[in-house]
């Protein structure tokens, strides 16, 4: 099942993904334009979610069943909640925002598939260089040079191997990610979009990663090792439900990083702080993710105490709530600086609303005036 889900999956997701990018940029390229995009689906598609959880354990915890059935089953858990995020916010975005341009088929498709493929790519050699690197100098730095690297971390001094994965999963991975996601908004810079729709652009490029990296990594889920040690394959649904909260952690901060970039370009300071909060939430989740499954990760010296996994869990659980929350009063709240030109041009804006018409008080009365001879 793993060799048909690796390879029946990477076939679903990689050509989804590049057929859009194709047709779009292939339509760009001929000159045809875009039509709106319809975005209520995901209150179609969102209850299925469930279903395709319990019908992926079923498969994952009898490896023998239905294992052709396993890949599209996958492939619609990894994608459910990314796609529906997107949407969902841009879905807002419109609502909000009545005199925007309306979201075309090729602005959303290829922001979503620029943070899937564009981003990923990039941050996957950022990442593996710097984990590369850092491990090498602390292997050498504490004389375990001659030992294979994969062995060598593991024998760090355990101050120094959980600073190698803190480091990396909370400094030099959310540094890099949230860098190449905001980057969207240079790169759509030729549309000139407002703080608002910025902010989308960065969400689609978020939940467009997460899509990916989920798929990456559902992968090792269902491994041959997983499934004969019979604890991660057991734990499938699990990893289902967990994932669809990085949807609403990457797609928040990546919006939060367009702000950052978006206020870079446009020289208005007080976005700024969009990109140093996307920081800020990214490696506050995936520190919350090492307090659970740290012993698991890289050096594998990480806490494991089931203090901590129920402190991570319940933070994972707060921090993916109040994701949703910010992505819902954001894409609602933020307000671009000017409509549509083509609204202006064709008179169409609503008149500003006049001050009440205001009547002059009435003369006060005054006593007559009496002369005294």
């Amino acid at each position: 099942m793993f060799e048909i889900n690796a390879r029946a999956g990477s076939a679903i997701v990689y050509i989804a993904l590049g057929g859009f990018l194709v047709v779009q940029a292939a339509s760009a390229l001929g000159g045809s334009t875009s039509g709106r995009m319809p975005l209520r689906w995901p209150l179609f598609l969102l209850p299925l979610f469930p279903v395709f959880v319990v019908a992926g354990q079923a498969i994952a915890s009898n490896p023998g069943s239905l294992p052709w059935l396993f890949p599209f089953v996958n492939a619609a858990m990894v994608s459910i909640p990314s796609l529906s995020i997107a949407a969902l916010v841009a879905w807002r975005y419109s609502r909000a925002h009545p005199f925007a341009w309306p979201v075309s088929w090729r602005e959303w498709t290829t922001g979503f598939v620029y943070g899937a493929v564009g981003a990923t790519s990039a941050a996957i050699v950022i990442n593996t260089s710097y984990i590369l690197l850092m491990g090498e100098l602390l292997i050498r730095r504490n004389g375990l040079g001659q030992l294979p690297f994969d062995v060598a971390i593991t024998e760090l001094p355990r101050r120094w191997g959980i600073f190698l994965d803190v480091s990396t999963l909370s400094f030099a991975g959310p540094l890099d990610e949230e860098f190449w996601k905001g980057m969207v908004v240079a790169f759509f810079f030729f549309r000139r979009g407002g703080a608002a729709r910025c902010f989308m652009w960065g969400v689609l490029a978020g939940t467009g990663f997460n899509l990916l990296e989920t798929f990456s990594n559902s992968l090792g889920v269902v491994s041959p090792d997983a499934l004969a040690d019979q604890t991660i394959g057991q734990q499938w649904w699990w990893f289902a439900v967990a994932r669809s909260g990085t949807a609403a952690m990457h797609g928040l901060a990546a919006g939060l990083a367009a702000l950052g970039f978006y206020g870079l370009f446009r020289r208005t300071p007080r976005y700024l702080i969009g990109f140093a909060s996307s920081l800020l939430l990214h490696g506050t989740w995936n520190l919350l993710v090492y307090a659970v499954w740290g012993d698991l990760m890289f050096s594998r010296q990480g806490p494991d105490s089931t203090a901590l996994d129920v402190l991570g869990l319940a933070g994972m659980v707060a921090l993916f709530a109040g994701s949703l929350a910010m992505l819902w009063v954001l894409s609602g709240a933020l307000r671009d600086e000017w409509p549509a030109p083509i609204y202006r041009l064709l008179g169409m804006l609503p008149a500003p609303a006049s001050p009440p018409e205001t009547r002059p008080a009435p003369a006060e009365r005054r006593a007559p005036e009496i002369s005294v001879a």
